[in-house]
């Protein structure tokens, strides 16, 4: 074995130049597929952690039947004390409760059906940063009275403004029609369109009352320090609340799910086109390889070299490449991902297209030892494996035939 690898090794520096191509490949296919793999990594978790801190936090509790038809008589009898018996866990990162109302908005200019979320002001702020996301005007003044936030792309839609009146119609809980004037006191913007569209906010009382469930909640929000507690609080919420529907973020937002795996395939797709591209070209350069050394080969196999040896050592050449070119393709993906990891891939002249998916415009790569792993396998895998067929037309050289070439 020691001869083998000697040889191996002083074999792939007889052509620099088709060393030099494949270890290139393995670089490049190395380096394309790490970052390809940290792109999609940085797109999808900021879609979570932004749907989670913004949208819906890492679990909601309801009433059994609320999420059915978002029907306002099915409210949390207890909300209040479960609030309270919730924001005593040491888990928990904010809390807050909340009346969600399906309704309608409308202005001189249009209507549209929205989610009218009553919003405890102070809670809301501590769990979603409401007020950090308002890009005109200001956040809930606890003085006064129906005041809204409305979105960017709602106030476009609807052609409002600031100190503007809008009208929000809705049922309440007897099914008798209920409206109200409030004033446009800020517009806010986040970074998905399709929740901006939907979704207004006013402080809880002043819809409560005209809701008919004057100081009750019918939605309670919980923000976790850790996103790796999220199934063990949810099964204690369960224990102690056990007439109430408590959902997880992955089962409130299934969608999100889909998206991780969705994603997940998407990187392996991307992978697999980039292996089978490096598997052609490892294929053409160590085929020519063994082409053009058939009657050494020949000469080793009639002094006496068995095939098995011919086999490895094509193999082991192929091995010594790809060692030669994994650490430049890890080191030119670490360096990438690094730099991008901190300024962030500007995709702004494609906001509105990211927008509307749900996505930041700005994405900032980012990835797990473990990804890191099965690519660097994958690469080594595909690698050894289109060595095989070089090494197998190796095996079917005859001695006194090639002798002859």
């Amino acid at each position: 074995m020691k001869m083998l690898t000697k040889i191996a090794s002083r074999n792939i520096w007889r052509s620099i130049k088709r060393s030099l191509i494949i270890i290139t490949a393995v670089s490049i296919g190395l380096w394309t597929g790490i970052f390809m793999m940290a792109f999609y990594n940085g797109m999808i978790e900021q879609r979570i952690n932004s749907a989670i801190s913004s949208e819906l936090s890492h679990i909601q509790l309801h009433h059994p039947e609320f999420r059915k038809d978002y029907e306002i008589k099915y409210y949390l009898p207890e909300g209040q004390k479960m609030l309270e018996k919730i924001k005593n866990d040491s888990n928990v990162k904010a809390v807050t409760g909340r009346i969600i109302i399906k309704g309608m908005i409308a202005s001189a200019s249009g209507s549209s059906g929205i989610t009218i979320n009553g919003v405890m002001p102070k809670q809301e702020q501590l769990l979603t940063n409401l007020k950090g996301k308002i890009i005109k005007g200001y956040y809930f003044n606890p003085k006064n009275e129906n005041e809204i936030l409305i979105s960017e792309k709602l106030r476009k839609k609807l052609k409002l403004n600031l100190n503007k009146k809008t009208i929000l119609t809705f049922q309440d809980k007897e099914g008798n029609l209920a409206s109200a004037a409030f004033r446009i006191i800020g517009i806010y913007k986040t970074i998905n369109g399709p929740y901006d569209d939907a979704n207004v906010f006013v402080k809880i009382t002043d819809v409560d009352s005209l809701a008919g469930i004057p100081k009750a909640i019918n939605e309670i929000a919980v923000l976790l320090h850790s996103s790796k507690s999220v199934l063990e609080i949810q099964k204690t919420l369960k224990e102690q609340f056990p007439k109430t529907e408590i959902k997880n973020w992955m089962e409130i937002s299934p969608e999100l799910g889909l998206t991780v795996s969705v994603g997940d395939q998407m990187v392996y797709i991307f992978m697999g086109i980039i292996l089978l591209a490096l598997a052609f070209g490892i294929v053409n350069t160590m085929m020519m390889s063994v082409i053009e050394r058939t009657r050494e080969i020949g000469m080793l196999l009639a002094l006496g070299m068995n095939k098995f040896k011919i086999f490895m050592m094509i193999i082991l050449e192929t091995f010594f490449l790809i060692l030669a070119g994994c650490p430049i393709g890890i080191l030119l993906a670490f360096a990438t991902i690094g730099i991008t990891h901190r300024t962030g891939i500007n995709f702004s002249q494609f906001s509105e297209v990211y927008s509307s998916f749900g996505y930041s415009s700005i994405i900032y790569p980012t990835l797990t030892w473990n990804q890191f792993g099965n690519i660097v396998v994958l690469i080594i895998l595909t690698a050894l494996f289109s060595a095989l067929f070089p090494a197998r037309r190796a095996l079917k050289l005859k001695p006194a035939e090639s002798l002859k070439k």
